[in-house]
């Protein structure tokens, strides 16, 4: 249902993000850095490392930083990876960018920060480039991707009977016009109160170990939850509705 109008690169190595653009007809291409190419979403299969392994090498929050601001600094760390990526695939051995201002952007029917930036990057002014960082955090506490199985069980017995956010930040950079902006959306998720049995179960199936919180609520995972109260595309990885808004806005897509 839409016209894809400029270039847009999703630079993350989840099929579950990049399968909310496919189910939207929106034309992409996916940036993974393993094999030095740009691949067409749609022809072949994308592994999960990510831009120069960023994704999986977990940047823990500075000390006081709220998990939405915690969220929103990784997603826009990871487009300025991927747009020093692409300036290294164009010989660029000299690439630099720098902020200049921040500001907020008032003409969505959400929060939108957006950043201005100065960037040596050539040949991709039409590009919009799509990061996105995903965390579940119980209270105050961020709960990353479990580095174990039994890390991965402390997690869930954490969460079990309990209530917690999750929140997707989102990043999209706009090589025309130098800026980067940057929103969020949150979720609560309400777990059911399992046996450990039956969560050391779940943890055995090996979903956990690359997801924060240790479950993935598309998955097997789904069982664990008792209600959702928000956005369901926000707890798999990206929320949709805000992103197409953006992209309308933008002119990056338009309807057909």
């Amino acid at each position: 249902m839409f016209q894809t109008i400029k270039e847009i690169i999703v630079a993350s190595g989840s099929p579950r993000r990049q399968q909310f653009f496919s189910n939207l007809g929106i034309s992409f291409e996916v940036l993974n850095v393993q094999k030095n190419e740009l691949y067409q979403a749609q022809e072949k299969a994308i592994p999960i490392q990510g831009i120069l392994e960023a994704y999986d090498k977990e940047e823990r929050p500075h000390s006081g930083e709220s998990p939405e601001v915690y969220a929103k600094r990784i997603a826009v760390k990871k487009g300025f990876e991927a747009l020093c990526f692409l300036a290294m695939r164009q010989g660029d051995k000299h690439f630099s960018f720098a902020f200049e201002k921040r500001d907020r952007l008032q003409e969505l029917s959400f929060p939108t920060e957006k950043f201005f930036f100065t960037s040596s990057l050539q040949n991709k002014e039409k590009s919009i480039i799509v990061t996105a960082d995903t965390v579940v955090c119980l209270e105050n506490e961020i709960l990353g991707k479990p580095k174990s199985e039994q890390d991965a069980l402390l997690m869930l017995q954490k969460l079990r009977g309990k209530i917690h956010a999750v929140i997707t930040a989102v990043s999209f950079m706009d090589c025309a016009a130098n800026t980067c902006y940057v929103f969020s959306d949150k979720t609560d998720v309400t777990f059911m109160a399992w046996a450990d049995d039956i969560l050391l179960s779940y943890v055995k199936t090996g979903e956990c170990l690359d997801k924060a919180g240790a479950y993935g609520i598309s998955g097997t995972g789904s069982f664990l939850a008792r209600s959702v109260q928000g956005n369901l595309d926000t707890v798999i990885g990206l929320p949709v509705a805000k992103c197409v808004e953006f992209l309308l806005w933008n002119k990056a897509i338009a309807v057909l």
